[in-house]
C-alpha cells in the first residue's frame, strides 16, 4: 500500500494490477522492476513515471492518456451525502434528468428519493405563469400537495403530458376550433359592453346601460350589478381591493371589488372619461376633453389626488398606458405622445397613422396601436420608429392586446384577428404570413378584448361577452396512475400563489378621428 503526500493510502486499481500481471508473464525480466517500484514512496513513484513519460513519443503519450481517463473519473454524485447529491441534480432540466436516471441505479434512487420530477414541475409552476394557469385549469396543481396519494413516478409521467398539452394549446391557437361560451348581457335600453377585465374566477364588465356587471367565469352567471354612474361605463380596471370605472358622465368612481359598495367619486375631467390605468400608486386617466390626468394613489381609495395634468393632444385622448418610464397616450388627432412618468414632461410624438388612433398597448420598448385607418402599427417607443404595419381589418381597429407570443385585435368589422408577434417583429417575414387566424363570432362591433395563454374574452356592441377557449379538448392525464411511492412520502413544498388579475383597462371612443 502506497501513501500519498497528503497521507491518504493509494492502492492500484484492479484493472491496472491485472495489466501488470499480464506484463510480468510476457516479460520475465520485469518482476524485479515492479517489486522495486512498489516499495518506493508515492512521490518517488510519481517522479519516476514523469521521467519515463519524457522518454516516450507522442503516440505513446496518447495511449497512456486513453488508459488514464477511466481512473480520473469519479462518481461524485454517489460519493457525496445524498442530500447534497439531490440538491445538485435538482438544477437539471427534464432531458438531463432523464439522462441522469440512466447513469446508474444509485443515481435513479437519488432522483426518486429526492422527488426531483415533482420539484421540477413545481419550479416551472412557480416561475412560468402558463404552467401555473394550466395546472389550475387541468387540476393537477393540487396533486403537488397531496404527496401521500401520488408517488414520484407519477410526476415523471406527468411532466411530458404537461409539455404535450401546452404544445397542443399552441396548435389550437393556429388552427383548432375553440370552445365558445357566451354571455347575453340582456341590457334593457342601451345595448353594448364597452369594457371588461377578468381573472380566474370572474369577469367584470362595463356596459352602455350605465352599470357594472360581475359574472362568474365558470358558470357565466351574473353575481353582482353596480349602479351609480349616470352615463355609459366606458373604461375600468380592478385589483384585489377596488374597481375603478370611468364614464361618459365625466366622473371616475371607486368601488369595493368584493362587496360592490361605492367608495368614492373623482371629478376632474369636463367630458367623457375614455380610458384609465392604475398601478404602483399611480393612476392615469384620459378624456374626450383632450387632456390626461396623472393621479397619486395610496392604500386609502378615498385619498386619490390629482397630481399633474398633461396637455398636448388636439383631439379626444382615447387611450393611455404607462410603466415606471413612460406614459403613452393616443388620440383622435392621429398621434401617439410619450411623457415621462415621474417628471410628467413631454418627450416625443409618434406619427404615422393616417386617421385617429383608437387603442394601444405599451410594454418594454414596444407600442402596438390600432387606428381608424384600419391598420395596426408596431413602434419602438425609445426612438419613435415604426417597426411594422399590419393590414387585414376592414374597419376601425377598436381594441388590441399583446403578450410575448401574440397580438390579438378586435375591430368594428366584428372580427378578431390573432397575429404572430415574433413574425411581425422580423422584417424578413411577409405580412401575409403574420396573421395566424381570423375569428368571426360577434354580430356587432368588437369593443374590448383581453386574453391569456388559453383563452380570449371579448365584448361587443351586440351586447354579448364571448369566451373563446383554446385549451385542447383532449384529456392527456387520464391514463396516469397515482403510483404510490414505497420509498418515502414527498415532502411538502410551498407554491407561490401569484395574483393573476389581468390589469388591463378598456375605453369607449366617442371621437375616434378628429382633425380639428
Amino acid at each position: 500500500m502506497v501513501v500519498t503526500r497528503s497521507g491518504i493510502p493509494c492502492a492500484p486499481s484492479t484493472s491496472v494490477d491485472d495489466s501488470a500481471k499480464k506484463l510480468k508473464k510476457s516479460n520475465p525480466e520485469m518482476p524485479e522492476m515492479y517489486e522495486t517500484f512498489e516499495v518506493w514512496e508515492a512521490e518517488k513513484q510519481t517522479d519516476f513515471v514523469k521521467g519515463l513519460l519524457g522518454k516516450m513519443c507522442h503516440e505513446q503519450h496518447w495511449e497512456i492518456e486513453m488508459a488514464l481517463r477511466p481512473f480520473l473519473l469519479r462518481d461524485f454524485i454517489s460519493a457525496l451525502p445524498e442530500y447534497v447529491s439531490e440538491h445538485i441534480l435538482s438544477y437539471l432540466d427534464a432531458g438531463s434528468l432523464c439522462s441522469a436516471e440512466a447513469v446508474s441505479k444509485r443515481w435513479r434512487e437519488i432522483i426518486s428519493n429526492g422527488h426531483l420530477w415533482r420539484k421540477l414541475i413545481l419550479r416551472n409552476v412557480n416561475t412560468v405563469e402558463v404552467w401555473q394557469r394550466l395546472g389550475k385549469r387541468r387540476g393537477w396543481i393540487d396533486h403537488l400537495y397531496r404527496s401521500s396519494d401520488f408517488g414520484c413516478d407519477y410526476f415523471k409521467e406527468l411532466y411530458p403530458k404537461i409539455v404535450q398539452d401546452l404544445k397542443m394549446s399552441n396548435e389550437m391557437w393556429r388552427s383548432g376550433k375553440p370552445n365558445l361560451r357566451k354571455i347575453d348581457c340582456a341590457s334593457h335600453d342601451s345595448k353594448g359592453v364597452y369594457c371588461l377585465q377578468y381573472d380566474d374566477e370572474k369577469i367584470v364588465s362595463g356596459l352602455r346601460d350605465n352599470t357594472i356587471k360581475v359574472w362568474d367565469l365558470s358558470s357565466l352567471k351574473n353575481t353582482m350589478t353596480l349602479t351609480g354612474h349616470t352615463g355609459s361605463v366606458l373604461c375600468m380596471q380592478y385589483d384585489e381591493n377596488i374597481i375603478i370605472t370611468g364614464s361618459s358622465d365625466s366622473s371616475i368612481r371607486i368601488w369595493d371589488v368584493k362587496t360592490g359598495e361605492h367608495i368614492h367619486m373623482l371629478i376632474h375631467h369636463c367630458d367623457a372619461v375614455l380610458h384609465l390605468r392604475f398601478q404602483d400608486g399611480i393612476m392615469v386617466s384620459c378624456s374626450k376633453d383632450r387632456t390626461i390626468a396623472v393621479w397619486s394613489m395610496n392604500e386609502n381609495p378615498q385619498n386619490i389626488v390629482m397630481k399633474h395634468p398633461l396637455v398636448g393632444h388636439r383631439a379626444a385622448v382615447n387611450v393611455v398606458d404607462f410603466d415606471d418610464r413612460y406614459i403613452v397616450s393616443a388620440s383622435g388627432d392621429r398621434t401617439i405622445k410619450v411623457w415621462g412618468t415621474e417628471s410628467c414632461e413631454f418627450i416625443r410624438t409618434l406619427s404615422g397613422h393616417t386617421r385617429g388612433i383608437a387603442c394601444l398597448q405599451y410594454h418594454g420598448n414596444l407600442v402596438v396601436s390600432g387606428s381608424s385607418d384600419c391598420t395596426i402599427k408596431l413602434w419602438d417607443v425609445d426612438v419613435g420608429a415604426i417597426l411594422r404595419t399590419l393590414e387585414g381589418h376592414e374597419e376601425l381597429v377598436r381594441c388590441i392586446r399583446f403578450d410575448t407570443h401574440r397580438i390579438v385585435s378586435g375591430a368594428y368589422d366584428g372580427k378578431i384577428k390573432v397575429w404572430d408577434l415574433k413574425a411581425a417583429l422580423d422584417p424578413r417575414v411577409p405580412v401575409k404570413d403574420i396573421c395566424m387566424r381570423t375569428i368571426s363570432e360577434h354580430k356587432g362591433r368588437v369593443f374590448r378584448l383581453q386574453f391569456d395563454e388559453f383563452q380570449i374574452v371579448s365584448s361587443s356592441h351586440d351586447d354579448t361577452i364571448v369566451v373563446f377557449d383554446f385549451l385542447s379538448p383532449h384529456d392527456y392525464y387520464s391514463d396516469i396512475q397515482p403510483h404510490l411511492s414505497p420509498i418515502s412520502e414527498c415532502s411538502s413544498l410551498e407554491l407561490s400563489d401569484s395574483n393573476l388579475h389581468r390589469q388591463d383597462s378598456a375605453n369607449s371612443l366617442d371621437s375616434i378621428d378628429d382633425s380639428s
